[in-house]
């Protein structure tokens, strides 16, 4: 028979036990959030906003005779190119930057669930976050905003009710951003017609205890011959803004025990890219 003391031995142990958990989740977070605030201070450094600075100054040294600079002069020539890619560069980053504060903030919020309630769910093969999909996917969405807004592209909704997921949020934040950006960069290229983004979130039909989560979108499409070769490494010399990070976005989606594919009915006719995860990633399981 038990006695009280070996029972309130046995509590104490647990307690112990689970404060050692605890401890050891709050300092996995705290060493996600200096990963995060080091790779935002960094790209911030990258904004090469000193640039900005250089082109004004060289306009304003020619300000009486912007025509001829800007059409005649070596320099003043590549002044307009050189703004382009600029734009692109301050773009690219700026997304992923926001990305990143995303991912920061959500740790901060774990951290502050820890020191409040002093409890976590039960977590499956080390830490992993305990997300609602719908959610994540609005977070993946919400940089993207007002870019979707000035281009007039519709964006809706299809969120079917799905339970909460245990996998590394930051790592499907990335899939879902780059996503996301590749179907704004699809529909960019077609002109002369309206545009609309539709983000799915439902239980995969075919895969007991799988999420789905679709991207689709109306812009150039995908001819049927390079469907299989979408997740390939990327060529030398091919636009980065084109394919954002598509091989390793699939890549990601097989470390968390999932699947990316593709789907187009052809130029000019959009694409639909899904996303099938586990509702729980187990390490060691792919």
């Amino acid at each position: 028979m038990t006695t009280q003391t070996e029972t309130s031995g046995i509590s104490e142990s647990n307690r112990g036990a689970e404060a050692e958990s605890i401890f050891h989740r709050m300092r996995n977070v705290l060493n996600s959030l200096h990963v995060s605030a080091g790779l935002i201070n960094h790209r911030l450094r990258a904004f090469h906003v000193d640039d900005v600075g250089r082109v004004a100054d060289m306009l304003e040294a020619h300000s009486h005779e912007y025509g001829w600079y800007l059409t005649q002069d070596p320099k003043g020539k590549m002044i307009p190119h050189f703004l382009g890619q600029l734009s692109q560069e301050l773009t690219h980053n700026q997304l992923d930057t926001l990305t990143e504060l995303t991912t920061l903030n959500h740790y901060l919020e774990q951290l502050e669930y820890f020191l409040t309630a002093g409890q976590t769910p039960h977590r499956v093969g080390g830490f992993k976050d305990t997300i609602q999909f719908a959610t994540v996917m609005d977070e993946a969405l919400a940089p993207h905003q007002g870019e979707l807004d000035r281009m007039g592209v519709h964006v809706c909704r299809e969120y079917q009710m799905v339970g909460e997921g245990i996998l590394e949020v930051s790592k499907l934040l990335r899939i879902l951003v780059d996503l996301i950006r590749n179907a704004i960069n699809g529909m960019r290229e077609v002109t002369g017609r309206s545009h609309r983004l539709t983000l799915y979130v439902m239980p995969c039909p075919d895969r007991d205890g799988f999420v789905r989560l679709q991207v689709a979108d109306t812009g150039r499409g995908i001819p049927l011959d390079c469907l299989t070769r979408m997740f390939s490494p990327q060529a030398s010399g091919e636009p980065s803004d084109l394919l954002p990070n598509l091989h390793a976005s699939a890549l990601v989606a097989k470390e968390l025990s999932g699947s990316l594919r593709v789907w187009s009915d052809g130029p000019k006719q959009g694409a639909i890219f899904t996303l099938d995860l586990p509702v729980i990633h187990m390490e060691g399981k792919r």
